[in-house]
């Protein structure tokens, strides 16, 4: 019975001491929680930080702070009402949560930022400033998304709004799982690019993003064919490749964000960027393509489609060897496809003429892969395709890969690139069959 008590007084001065493990702990209606935070260069300081945050309760008339300041600013105004923003220049990001906090009611925490948006202008000059102290913070989170926007990130957070649906932060969560559905970005999470930049195997990318001012697109007449003002009729032909950076898409809307392609990086400067068709063979490559569909000119008729939606079959295949001190890198891809559309209504399902349509693919793929790689090799020499874990392989320590510099040799190396396409479903239709019309004759094999 001793032995019991003593034990349980030890149990109850140990929770006692255990309760200054709280002394930081904060209640969740005190904090505002940060969505997103944009990084710009100052003027009148080192560098401008916006950041965009929910409203917790809407306001009894129903703008929920929607209106202007009385001198016709829209600073500190919320997007549809559901998130406000302020902007501050600071020496540092962390200093300017402090900064704003003089200006808040809420301390604003950093625990569920989804989003970190970083301006071109400070892209191209090197980030290392603005992750170091992301980087390091506790609050942070490793799975948020690092996107690069052509010009301000003030700017760009100021449209980001949602127009299906209330909640800002599932629609930036569900913004982001685009890429799955398409490829035409990456899925690039700060972990994934914090690890790039600072890795002796590869190099970083981001998403690369823009703001669509819906100037692009040509209005029509009344008729529905010429654009307005206009005496010349417009070729309509058949473009296979989307090669248009973010925010110049030929579209009009209400919502201006634009995700396309990435920002290719040498440690933390921007270098170049890839649009959405190279950016779709990079993620093949990289194994982390999930599917898109893909226009294809017919050759047997010039001018009309093939769509065909591909995936990946398996993951690539990467192997690496040093042939009189060359690297040489092979990759072999294998890809499956399901057909969507054939315009020609020629039957490419049966299969005779199916392997034709692989073979189409596969020459496809296999230009697209390799005018990418050649791209980031000459123009750019950074390995964002991460080469450098296989090629890291052939030496038996990480100090000689060290020495030897990869990121250094990328441009040298000779990357063979081969691709196994394969057809596997033709859709609900097994046949294409022929358009016919009052004047057609039909005659049968034997006339």
């Amino acid at each position: 019975m001793k032995r019991l008590s003593t034990v349980v007084v030890v149990i109850f001065f140990s929770c006692l001491s255990l309760l200054g493990c709280t002394k930081d702990s904060r209640e969740i209606d005190n904090q505002v929680y940060s969505l997103v935070i944009g990084c710009d260069k100052g003027i009148c300081n080192k560098m401008r930080v916006t950041v965009q945050f929910p409203v917790y309760k809407t306001a009894s008339n129903g703008n929920s702070g929607n209106d202007k300041n009385s001198n016709g600013s829209s600073q500190g105004v919320s997007n549809n009402g559901n998130t406000l923003f302020e902007t501050v220049e600071a020496p540092s990001v962390l200093e300017a949560l402090n900064l704003l906090g003089s200006a808040t009611t809420r301390r604003i925490s950093l625990v569920h930022t989804k989003t970190i948006i970083i301006s071109e202008a400070v892209a191209k000059e090197g980030v290392e400033d603005y992750l170091a102290p992301i980087s390091r913070f506790r609050e942070t989170r490793r799975i948020m998304q690092v996107v690069i926007c052509r010009g301000s990130a003030e700017e760009f957070i100021k449209n980001n709004n949602t127009l299906i649906g209330e909640s800002t932060a599932k629609a930036m969560e569900l913004a982001s799982t685009q890429a799955n559905y398409s490829g035409y970005f990456p899925e690039q999470t700060f972990q994934e690019f914090y690890t790039g930049v600072i890795s002796p195997y590869k190099q970083s990318y981001a998403v690369y993003a823009g703001l669509n001012e819906f100037k692009k697109l040509q209005p029509l007449d009344k008729s529905g064919s010429l654009p307005l003002d206009s005496n010349e009729i417009f070729s309509s032909m058949l473009k296979t490749q989307y090669n248009r950076p973010p925010g110049e898409m030929p579209r009009s809307g209400n919502r201006k964000i634009e995700f396309m392609g990435v920002a290719i990086f040498n440690g933390s400067k921007m270098v170049g960027t890839l649009n959405a068709y190279e950016t779709r063979y990079l993620l093949m490559v990289s194994g982390k393509f999930q599917r898109g569909f893909f226009t294809l000119e017919d050759e047997q008729s010039k001018g009309e489609a093939i769509v065909v939606d591909m995936r990946l079959g398996r993951r690539p295949k990467i192997s690496t060897h040093f042939a009189d001190g060359i690297p040489i890198i092979n990759v072999k891809l294998n890809i499956e496809a399901d057909i969507g559309a054939i315009q020609s209504r020629i039957p490419y399902e049966d299969l005779d003429k199916i392997e034709e349509l692989n073979q189409t693919i596969e020459q496809l793929i296999q230009r697209g892969v390799s005018d990418v790689i050649r791209k980031t090799q000459q123009e750019y020499n950074t390995d964002v395709f991460g080469f450098g874990k296989k090629v890291a392989r052939s030496f038996f320590t990480v100090t000689e890969f060290e020495e030897y510099n990869w990121l250094k040799h990328y441009k040298d190396a000779k990357i063979n690139v081969e691709v196994d396409a394969n057809v596997r479903r033709t859709g609900i239709m097994f046949k294409s069959s022929p358009i016919r019309n009052n004047e057609d004759t039909i005659t049968s094999e034997g006339d």
